[in-house]
Formats: structure tokens, sequence, C-alpha cells
């Protein structure tokens, strides 16, 4: 029988070492998303906590320009968060790329984002197996000097990791130690290679995935990276067309920036997502974590002081991913 949301949450905030006598603060937005805010809430008490629950009138970004910030609750967002041990984000958008994030996690809280159906938290829920799965590519992507992506397709793009200080993305899906963020649920590991130094062709395929937009992609399409900027956008059919004109909607040429770039890890994620939900009811956590996948990003890179709401994940399927010329993903296939 399937567990209720209040039930799943209270699973959730175990793993995150939620205990007696600590403060959750819950951030949502004025009418949106109110079970998840109630299961929140309900959660943290069964378990002991206290819980503060943060509403704003909007803080979610929009899918297309224009976009003018507002940013006048964010002070006071910030002020009640830092009197929380955990902040759990139940925004429609997140706040994964913002100010709030960064400066919340910053301070040496834990913050957790929860956004997809309740049958799919309860699939993907993360553990300690995953974990050691994600930070063992951590470890491989920090060892590392070069990245290098193929396929049969024609994709061949290189970005250079080198240093051993690389900022990585470790997400097994759920909070457990101060300044982490995490995203409920979720299976990948990614880094931010050094900036402007993506190199080469990615060539999408039918079937890859384009989020925040839930969909497959339907034609393929050749995009050009120099210097870690995408420099053509090429196909026969609309995909090809269909990015051009989101990109050159935004008149700003850091959305056509490569962000972060890693692999999928678990295994319960299933790449037919799309098509079995309604996919407007996704935030695409399942598609981003499919083992396996090569997913790469557009757009904000917070260590690169680059911001801009513009932002695509692109997971791909059958690449093959190497460090150093050892192969962690191979035609798709985890290694």
């Amino acid at each position: 029988m399937p567990r209720t949301l209040r039930e799943l949450f209270v699973e959730q905030l175990r793993l995150c070492k939620v205990a007696a006598g600590q403060q959750v603060g819950v951030i949502a937005e004025l009418g949106q998303k109110n079970e998840y805010v109630e299961a929140a809430v309900a959660a943290a008490r069964d378990l002991g906590a206290s819980a503060l629950v943060l509403t704003a009138s909007s803080l979610s970004n929009p899918m297309l320009p224009p976009y003018q910030p507002d940013g006048r609750e964010v002070p006071a967002l910030l002020a009640a968060a830092a009197e929380c041990d955990m902040v759990v984000d139940v925004t429609v958008g997140g706040l994964i790329h913002s100010d709030v994030r960064t400066r919340i996690t910053g301070n040496g809280k834990r913050m957790l984002f929860v956004a997809e159906p309740a049958d799919v938290l309860e699939r993907l829920m993360g553990d300690s197996a995953l974990r050691d799965k994600v930070e063992a590519g951590g470890r491989k992507l920090n060892a590392g000097s070069t990245l290098h992506v193929t396929s049969a397709a024609g994709t061949d793009v290189t970005a250079d990791i080198s240093g051993g200080d690389l900022p990585i993305t470790h997400q097994w899906g759920y909070v457990d130690e101060e300044h982490r963020w995490d995203h409920w649920p979720s299976g990948f590991v990614a880094c931010f290679p050094h900036d402007r130094t993506a190199e080469g062709v990615i060539v999408l395929q039918p079937g890859d995935a384009l989020i925040p937009w839930q969909r497959y992609v339907r034609d393929e399409v050749k995009i050009s990276i120099e210097k870690g900027f995408i420099t053509k956008v090429e196909g026969p059919g609309a995909d090809a067309h269909l990015l051009r004109d989101y990109f050159e909607a935004w008149g700003d040429e850091d959305v056509y920036a490569v962000s972060h770039m890693g692999w999928g890890l678990l295994p319960q994620a299933r790449w037919s997502a799309f098509d079995v939900y309604d996919p407007r009811s996704l935030y695409g956590q399942e598609l981003r974590s499919t083992a396996g996948n090569f997913m790469w990003s557009t757009g904000p890179n917070r260590f690169a002081d680059r911001e801009t709401p513009a932002h695509l994940d692109i997971p791909m399927r059958g690449c093959t991913v190497r460090i150093d010329g050892e192969a962690v993903v191979e035609d798709g296939r985890l290694l």
C-alpha cells in the first residue's frame, strides 16, 4: 500500500537527521503545494521537532522573459531561516540557483528541495548505498584532469576538470550534514568544469530529454561549443529552431554557457517517466538521475559569477563518459 505524503516526509526527515528539539523551516509560495507544507510540518512534529512556515508571495522564475527579480522578501526569509536547523524548500520552481539557497547553506544550515509527486518521492528514496556511489563518482571527478564525452551519434566534447578543487554536486536525495543542499529525490554526480574550457560538439538524439520543458527530444540537434559557450545550434527538425528561439529570447549571452556536466546513478529511475506521468506534474529528477545518463546544463554557474534564470538540464542516452581516458559510463551503461 502506498504511504501517505506525511509518512514519506517522516522517513525523509529521519534520513536528514531531524531530531527532537530541532527547528524545521518550510519555505513555500502563497497558495501553492499546500499538501507538501502540511506534510512537512506534520512530519517534523512527529519527530519531536518544531516547524516554522515561511510563505512568500512568489519566488519562482519565469520560463520565458521578461524577468525582473523581486528580492524584497528575501531578507525576511533569510532572517527566519537562520533560526532553523533545517530548511525544506517546497516552492514551485525551487531556490536552487538563488541567493537564498547559497546564504542558508553558507550559514551552516542544511536545505532540501521537494517537488515531485508522492509516488515518485517514494519510489526514488535515497539511501546510504546510493550515497556511496555518488561520493565515489565525486572522487573520480576530483582526481581527474579531463572530462571527455562521446557517442555513436557524433557527440565529442571535452572539458578541463583539473586541480582537485573543482565544484562538484553530489546529490543522493537527503541532507544529513551541515552546509548541505540536496533535492529529494536525486541520484547523480556533476561537476562545474573550469569556466570557458568546454570544447567540441554535442549531438542530441530523439529520446534525449529537455528539462524544464519536460519532454523528449524529437529531432537530431547538433550543438557546437567553443570556449565553454554554445556557438551553433543546427538540425533539420523543429527542435533546433526551438532551442535557438529559446536562447535568443533572453538577450543574454550567459544563457549560451555550458554549466555543469555529470552522470546519473539511480538504478530505479526510469527514462520513460515523461510518458508514464503527466510531464508537467514532474520536476524532472527521474530523468536527471537515470543510471548511465550523461547530463549537462546551460546557463547559471554561481562559481563563475554567472546568474541567469534561463537554464536547461539535458540528460542524454547512449553516451560514453571518460575521465582521463577511463570510462565511468560506456554507451549509456553505468560502469
